[in-house]
């Protein structure tokens, strides 16, 4: 039987909504996450903000994706909708994966953290390469689909199926709450 993870043990991990990141895809999710946050937080449950944090001639700008999440501007803060708190974390990401190149593994298991709920945007790109690499690091991983978005529909239900052939759990944001 798998033993019961407790709300210390979980972490919530929200993906790129950053000013620069946010468009019209994303209007839907963020009520889910706000209240995600907000329940999370009143159960003690770490929040961390993987935020995109980058510099202009890095590789990916190179590949033609438009200039944006500079460091030092305005676009690389976490929009206003989530009032991001006092006692959140911040990982400043220059790649995909919430994990490359960041210390957040170590900040993790130093906290004794087992369980990441995982929302944000792009769904298949930055959400689902976040999960994937917490799955093979030994996370648990939750993927509430109402939290997450992508700008093509078809991209974040492909990634969906992904997580789905991966086992990771998809719930809504309801059903998460419910359990933290």
């Amino acid at each position: 039987m798998k033993e019961a993870i407790t709300p210390s043990e979980k972490a919530v991990i929200v993906v790129d909504l950053q000013k620069d990141n946010v468009g019209g895809f994303c209007r839907p999710i963020i009520p889910n996450i706000k209240l995600l946050l907000r329940e999370a937080r009143g159960k003690g449950i770490p929040i961390i903000f993987a935020c995109d944090s980058r510099y202009p001639d890095d590789f990916i700008f190179k590949s033609g994706h438009p200039l944006r999440t500079i460091r030092g501007t305005e676009g690389v803060k976490v929009i206003d909708e989530l009032e991001p708190g006092a006692g959140d974390l911040f990982v400043e990401k220059r790649m995909l994966s919430a994990f490359f190149g960041t210390d957040l593994d170590f900040t993790l298991r130093q906290k004794g953290i087992k369980t990441l709920i995982v929302t944000g945007v792009a769904t298949w790109a930055c959400v689902l390469k976040t999960v994937f690499d917490a799955a093979e690091m030994g996370y648990e991983v939750i993927v509430p689909a109402d939290c997450c978005a992508s700008p093509v529909p078809e991209g974040h239900e492909s990634a969906l199926k992904v997580l789905g052939l991966l086992r990771v759990v998809k719930p809504t944001a309801k059903e998460v709450i419910e359990t933290l």
